[in-house]
């Protein structure tokens, strides 16, 4: 055999070598991010999950204060019925209509957050949920 090919096939043998050797690292760095990513997810829910009971935890020790009457309740009873303001009789009509457009329901902010909170909440839980399928 020639020594020029000789030389071109071991150079060709250890190219080769050298392109497993780096597929094989590639999908060990490969492995290792995805299980860093799975962990991180993890701890994450954990933290919610933990935030959340804590949160709960807090309303229950708010609740029981207030069963036990050692603080006032600090918000009405019923808070969907939000007391309005009487109208004054004696101010002319059109000054009337001025002040309730310049009135500001509280109520209506309160409920249209609510739906927002939940929407984005529900299309939180579908993204991770058809999220998790791809994996």
């Amino acid at each position: 055999m020639d020594p020029s090919k000789r030389k071109l096939l071991e150079a060709l043998c250890h190219s080769q070598t050298r392109a497993r050797e780096a597929e094989k690292a590639a999908k060990q760095a490969y492995e290792e991010r995805e299980h860093v990513v799975r962990l991180i997810f993890k701890q994450a829910s954990q933290l919610f999950a933990y935030k959340q009971w804590v949160y709960l935890l807090q309303l229950e020790n708010l609740y029981n204060q207030i069963k036990a009457n050692k603080i006032a309740p600090v918000l009405p009873a019923y808070p969907w019925r939000v007391q309005r303001r009487k109208t004054r009789r004696n101010i002319p009509a059109k000054k009337r209509t001025q002040e309730k457009r310049g009135n500001c329901d509280l109520g209506v902010y309160a409920v249209a957050f609510a739906v927002g909170l939940g929407l984005v909440g529900a299309g939180l839980l579908l993204g991770w949920t058809v999220g998790w399928m791809f994996i």
